[in-house]
């Protein structure tokens, strides 16, 4: 599937074209750099229409979480990756 491009408001200026900081001295502003003065922002993606499969995969546990020093990796009881293609959960 191909990729879709929408228009959103530019979150750095507020959809202005303009920013004005702690630089730019009271009643004075310059173009936005990240959408060169338009407002808008240009987001693409690919929508999603189905889970893909992973090679290699045999079983599937939920994640203890990405923090180093709290712990990773699995956690809990494992599922077949067979039985996580279907839609079962850790």
């Amino acid at each position: 599937m191909s990729k879709v491009v929408v228009q959103a408001e530019c979150e750095a200026c507020g959809a202005t074209g303009l920013y004005s900081g702690f630089m730019e001295a009271k009643g004075t502003a310059v173009v936005c750099v990240r959408c060169d003065g338009t407002g808008c922002a240009k987001l693409s993606y690919t929508p999603f229409t189905k889970r893909h499969g992973r090679h290699g995969i045999k079983t599937v546990s939920r994640s203890r979480g990405s923090f180093i020093a709290t712990g990773v990796g699995p956690t809990g009881e494992s599922i077949s990756y067979a039985e996580f293609a279907k839609g079962k959960m850790p």
